[in-house]
């Protein structure tokens, strides 16, 4: 049996089973107590009890101290010699916090509920490592290590990052979960390290949707950040299939889509068309027209005649008969705009090398069925969820500019007239993010229930097994929306309903975010798992951790104790505080936990995982002017010691 180590502390009055008083022992009043794990034992109903508890603050009192005649001698003395720091009182209020039981010494230790109060005078002990481990032991093919208890550096704090499925070390039914944290808090790397747990799980797939692109850029085996965490080592090591999909390798669907899309590509700029309402109004009369015309679909766009045949019909026939002009009164209704239209299609008619060409061609690349190799959003989504046990991947969805820029810029010499033009365009904007969003969201709630439906149907009780890693939730929905932002609400509206309802299909959703107080609070609510990192301590961001974690004063002010990571000197190893609550740990109760991040060496040591390390990390260059961003590539960049001896031949 693990020998306890001596006593800091004992069970004080008055105390209760949701609230214990400490009464800390001189001798230990010097150690480093608040974040340090703490437990007790005790005998209830013939069992061995061990109660396990997290210190957030201490207070000290002195009685003699408060009296005023004392007060008066130390405004002179400073101290009072046989009272100042002999008579001083050292006291922790503390809830209970995991509880653990077995019938022996001789026992494995199990969950257990704390239905009695110890005696006064009950010792506890600060929690030691062996002892720790001792109490986890049942749980310890789950256990994933990411950090140390806040307060004890000697003490790795055992966490939870269990698989959604119904199979051995499941837990039947998903879970959604939040990492938040100011920029510099380390949440990206605390959210890589959540996602190695994931990724561990052999039967387990992962759908990341990165508006960022660090995720994808980590797939692509750019080094980001400076954690130090081999994410693509560690994924090799563990032979998980990953890929990346930028828009460019995704067959898009849709006219509404195709309409954004194309505004975006600035077809409109090509027919010198700016007012909103026309350009609205010349993407309408492209779409009508595509579905009119016998043998046009969007999936076969591209090539110069089409579009001529197009922007032809737009025109109409050259007469004074305002009533055979095509669509140009669609478009505009006077005659100087639309006399002015008639003459740029002429002219783009008549040229072989007018740039809309190329945009054109790109449109229709987007969207066209090619060879089959680009899948659609709903065939990737399909394919992630139903894919078979033992071969689940990872996949990335890209939706961010500069890793689309550079999807894009790789793509060849086919589209270099728009190429030419990248660099006055932002050719993937915030309307388009949301329509594929959209997408996204909507098949990922309709596919896991037809998915797991079909299952069923055929005696299978296997749900889908899945998680989706979202960042920056903020954005896509909000709190407050514009009320003119129509398709913000429809995303906004399709995510809260995909968050209520995929849950019991075991599509689990893990968000990460800079802030709990902008997303919407039906999303917040269905989260059960949240990390907090540094940097939510004030307004509307404390008022929303508070109704996270519960609202106990003590906890937000250990939390609100919390360092700025960027603050720590040279002369210091930096440290990357968090606050975490829900299904995240054994240790977990009612309250929550408080530790400090592993770096990314550490976190490979401690989970004992193997990295492939046969790659060597690309570096993103820095891209400091517009035009610079336009040219970028994913092409990597190599020196001479990278070179093989016989590269030559």
């Amino acid at each position: 049996m693990t020998q306890s180590p001596a006593p800091i502390a004992s069970l004080g009055s008055p105390s209760s089973t949701e609230e214990m008083s400490l009464d800390i022992l001189r001798d230990a009043a010097s150690r480093k107590l608040v974040g340090s794990l703490f437990y007790c034992d005790l005998v209830q109903e013939g069992r061995e009890l061990r109660v396990t508890s997290q210190i957030t603050g201490l207070e000290m009192r002195n009685a003699y101290h408060e009296q005023t005649s004392v007060k008066n001698a130390i405004k002179t003395r400073g101290s009072i010699a046989g009272i100042s720091g002999i008579l001083d009182v050292l006291t922790a209020s503390t809830a209970p916090g995991a509880v653990f039981g077995r019938d022996d010494a001789d026992s494995t230790w199990s969950f257990d509920v704390l239905a009695s109060i110890p005696s006064s005078g009950t010792p506890f002990y600060r929690m030691t490592q062996e002892i720790l481990d001792e109490l986890v032991e049942a749980e310890k093919d789950d256990i994933f290590q990411m950090g140390r208890a806040y307060g004890d550096d000697s003490v790795s704090l055992p966490m939870l990052v269990k698989h959604f499925g119904t199979g051995l070390g499941g837990l039947g039914e998903a879970i959604h979960s939040l990492v938040v944290g100011k920029t510099g808090a380390g949440k990206s790397t605390l959210a890589k390290m959540i996602l190695m747990g994931y990724a561990r799980h052999k039967d387990m797939a992962i759908l990341v949707i990165d508006p960022k692109g660090e995720f994808a850029d980590e797939i692509d085996g750019y080094e980001v950040g400076a954690s130090g965490l081999p994410m693509r080592g560690i994924l090799k090591g563990m032979n998980r299939a990953t890929r990346r999909f930028g828009i460019t390798q995704i067959k898009l669907e849709g006219y509404e889509l195709f309409e954004e899309v194309m505004n975006a590509l600035g077809f409109d700029r090509d027919l010198n068309i700016r007012g909103a309402d026309n350009k609205e109004e010349l993407a309408k009369a492209i779409v009508e027209i595509i579905k009119k015309t016998e043998g046009m679909k969007l999936e076969d766009l591209r090539g110069r005649e089409k579009l001529v045949a197009i922007l032809e019909a737009i025109r109409g026939a050259e007469v004074e008969d305002e009533e055979d002009d095509g669509y140009l009164s669609q478009i505009y209704k006077s005659k100087e705009p639309k006399d002015a239209l008639r003459k740029q299609i002429n002219r783009i008619v008549e040229s072989d090398d007018h740039r809309i060409f190329g945009t054109w061609d790109f449109l229709g690349y987007l969207f066209e069925k090619g060879d089959g190799s680009r899948p659609t959003i709903s065939q990737l989504v399909r394919n992630v969820m139903d894919s078979k046990a033992g071969e689940r991947p990872l996949a990335v969805i890209d939706l961010s500019v500069p890793g689309n820029r550079r999807d894009f810029n790789d793509l060849g010499d086919e589209f270099v007239n728009l190429k030419d033009a990248n660099d006055e365009r932002e050719l993937f904007t915030d309307a388009i993010q949301k329509k594929i969003l959209y997408k996204i969201a909507s098949d990922l709630r309709r596919t896991c229930e037809n998915i797991v439906a079909e299952r069923v149907r055929e005696g299978n009780r296997d749900n889908v097994n899945t998680v989706v890693v979202f960042e920056e939730a903020h954005r896509f929905a909000p709190r407050h929306i514009a009320s003119d932002d129509e398709d913000g609400k429809k995303l906004k509206a399709k995510l809260i309903e995909a968050v209520r309802e995929t849950r019991k299909f075991g599509l689990g959703w893990f968000f990460i975010d800079q802030t709990v107080g902008g997303i919407d609070k039906e999303i917040t609510q269905q989260v059960r798992s949240f990390y907090c990192g540094f940097g939510l301590s004030m307004g509307e961001e404390l008022a929303a951790v508070k109704d996270m974690i519960g609202g106990d004063q003590r906890d937000l002010a250990l939390y609100r104790s919390f360092r700025d990571p960027a603050s720590f000197g040279k002369g210091g190893s930096k440290k990357f505080p968090w606050m975490c609550c829900g299904p995240v740990s054994p240790m977990a109760a009612n309250r929550p936990l408080f530790f400090n991040a592993f770096g990314g060496e550490e976190f490979v040591e401690r989970n004992s995982l193997h990295v492939d390390r046969t790659d060597r990390p690309m570096r993103l260059a820095r891209m400091t002017t517009k035009a610079s961003r336009a040219k970028a590539t994913n092409v990597r960049t190599v020196s001479l010691d990278d070179l093989e001896e016989n590269f030559l031949g």
